[in-house]
């Protein structure tokens, strides 16, 4: 079985820009427990410098939680062919770390 790291307490934001385009996009994943126990996780995305819209997704376990986060990781490395922009990572929680794996470039701030 693969182990897999902790996940409660895990923040990443990305971002994607390409001027010449006109794409400029902003992603943010939270994921915490809520009131009742249960691991959610949080999308936010838009445009940079909007509210954005915000999805939600509960799980039962951290496995399936982290499931989710390595899909959606790796949807967002396939940005640049998709959309013609690649995401970056501006901002994450140390325990999100591990879970890039080398998917996605980190700020110089963050390295």
């Amino acid at each position: 079985m693969i182990e897999t790291p902790a996940i409660e307490g895990v923040m990443l934001e990305l971002r994607a820009c390409a001027p010449e385009k006109n794409r400029f996009r902003s992603w943010r994943i939270e994921i915490d427990r809520d009131l009742f126990g249960l691991l959610n996780a949080r999308i936010t995305f838009g445009r940079i410098g909007t509210s954005g819209r915000t999805r939600r997704w509960d799980f039962d376990t951290e496995v399936e939680a982290a499931k989710f986060l390595r899909a959606k990781l790796r949807r967002r490395a396939s940005g640049d062919k998709r959309r013609g922009a690649a995401y970056r990572v501006i901002d994450a929680s140390a325990i999100a770390i591990p879970f890039i794996g080398g998917l996605l470039p980190l700020d110089r701030s963050l390295e």
